[in-house]
């Protein structure tokens, strides 16, 4: 059964489908070159990475909870900004977790292929967020990295769930 926090990406997740029908909407569904779509490509990457941070945290949350009620997971989430995946295996390694993000792969999928997305995905937003003039984001991009952020957040949370299991002996959110 998957965490609460997936379940709520998968909600968050609307957002970048929104604004991707938006696209569609004003470039219409012909392939080639789209032109003013470009800021709901970027929003799309805004989106995506917030929404990404937002999943992790809640999942930290939810995984602290299932091993001790008492433990305070802002004290720990307070400080994660921006989804690197280092950053991803320093905040579960409270969990014994050894790079976790290291672990993560599918077919079709390496895991230096996933890793590399995800740092795509931050690299883009931080460059967005913080006024870089010029950034360019295809519509091509942002279906590419959602789908490295679902597939991602689908094993992590199997990962997630099982080290909570091994630490308490019994299945999280499976309530």
């Amino acid at each position: 059964m998957p965490s609460k926090s997936l379940a709520a990406l998968t909600d968050r997740l609307k957002d970048v489908d929104q604004l991707m029908a938006a696209h569609r909407a004003v470039a219409g569904s012909k392939r080639g070159r789209k032109f003013e779509v470009e800021g709901l490509n970027r929003a799309a990457v805004l989106m995506l990475t917030s929404h990404f941070e937002g999943y992790l945290e809640d999942l930290m949350a939810e995984a602290l909870t299932a091993v001790n009620p008492k433990l305070n997971a802002p004290t720990l989430t307070g400080g994660f900004h921006n989804p690197w995946p280092d950053r991803i295996d320093q905040l579960f390694a409270f969990l014994g977790m050894s790079k976790p993000s290291k672990n993560i792969s599918w077919q079709k999928a390496s895991n230096t292929s996933v890793r590399s997305n995800l740092e795509k995905l931050v690299r883009t937003r931080n460059k967005l967020a913080h006024g870089t003039t010029g950034v360019k984001v295809y519509k091509s991009e942002v279906t590419s990295l959602r789908k490295y952020v679902e597939g991602f957040a689908q094993r992590f949370d199997a990962d997630v769930r099982a080290q909570v299991k091994a630490l308490t002996g019994s299945n999280p959110w499976s309530k």
